[in-house]
């Protein structure tokens, strides 16, 4: 990816909604994490939205069974504007299986990626845990492996652990490590560790205000500082309808050096996002979308905008699969129109 967005996880960054998904289905959309500068604070708003009304933020969370269970197949797909496309299948197995937010066990995923003529591919092996409160997004998840296929090894992992203080205060860390995910990084091999921490505090029953910093070192000697400031309201309880306004300020390369991958020296970002949250006969979803702007440091503001939209269905015998799509216009590597979609799919049988 030219833009710089990877895991991510969180979260679908080692969890979907910071801790309320596995994170073996992170694996996928969760590349563009970095890329594209996220945090776990991003996604606390869609399992604070889930605790608002009481619900699991998704179908296949309640406690099932220990018997066991196949995540078969894992499918991702991803393409951008500057011609990278990304796809990944997985498959993975998990012995102790309670929900889909408290199991653990083990994933095997293959990574392809194609640019022009170029076409790299890489597999990972990789342990998983994740014991979270599927209504309040609180707990611990994490998951460690090796990857092999791109010139050097690379050991690869995610941890997120969330905690509360008081019934208005709770605070969580985070820590990722990967491949910078565009083409010439990849060639290059480098890879990026990342560690940060986020805090939550209720001001108000519907209004919840939530901060993180997070600093990344790439292996090219390159780093990243990032704060971020978000504002939830629950403003329409009954219809699921929360709104956020999301604020970014980043620090990265400051040797004026054009890299592959994106990291300029700074990037400013605000934006607003509508939420949206709904069950209906056992079919959960969450759609987000969201409009702003971004802007480098002494250059003019450039527009941004985000969509998502998650699916889950019911539980059918033995079976339930799970859904996540979205797509990106922001800044990236060769200006502003940086375009990134993707598509995450993943069919979970219990035994």
């Amino acid at each position: 990816m030219g833009n710089e967005m990877s895991a991510v996880r969180r979260l679908w960054l080692g969890a979907v909604l910071s801790g309320c998904v596995g994170v073996a289905w992170a694996q996928g959309a969760e590349t563009s994490y970095i890329q594209q500068g996220g945090t776990s604070a991003d996604q606390r708003s869609v399992a604070i939205a889930a605790q608002r009304d009481g619900a699991s933020a998704t179908q296949g969370m309640e406690p099932m069974s220990t018997r066991g269970a196949f995540a078969l197949p894992g499918l991702f797909h991803s393409s951008d504007t500057d011609g990278l496309s990304i796809d990944k299948v997985s498959a993975s197995y998990w012995p102790n299986y309670q929900s889909g937010s408290q199991w653990q066990g083990v994933e095997v995923q293959t990574q392809r990626y194609a640019q022009g003529g170029t076409n790299l591919h890489a597999q990972t092996l990789a342990y998983g845990y994740s014991a979270i409160d599927p209504r309040t997004g609180m707990g611990l998840n994490w998951r460690a492996g090796w990857n092999q296929g791109l010139g050097n090894g690379l050991a690869v992992g995610e941890l997120n652990w969330n905690q509360t203080v008081t019934e208005r205060l709770s605070w969580g860390v985070f820590a990722s490590r990967d491949w910078v995910e565009s083409i010439g990084a990849l060639q290059q091999s480098i890879h990026y560790d990342l560690v940060g921490g986020s805090v939550d505090y209720q001001l108000h029953p519907r209004l919840t205000a939530i901060g993180s910093l997070a600093y990344t070192k790439f292996s090219d000697g390159q780093d990243r500082q990032q704060q971020r400031a978000r504002l939830v309201w629950d403003a329409w309880p009954e219809q699921g309808l929360t709104l956020q306004w999301a604020y970014k300020r980043q620090y990265g390369a400051s040797d004026g050096v054009r890299r592959t991958y994106f990291n300029p020296q700074q990037l400013d970002e605000s934006m607003g996002f509508i939420g949206w949250r709904r069950r209906f006969e056992g079919w959960q979803v969450y759609a987000r979308a969201g409009w702003g702007y971004q802007k480098l440091l002494d250059q003019d503001h450039t527009p941004a905008r985000s969509t998502e939209l998650q699916l889950t269905s019911p539980v059918y015998g033995q079976r339930f699969f799970r859904l996540r799509a979205g797509y990106t216009d922001t800044l990236g590597l060769n200006g502003p129109g940086y375009g990134y979609r993707y598509v995450d799919a993943q069919w979970v049988w219990r035994l």
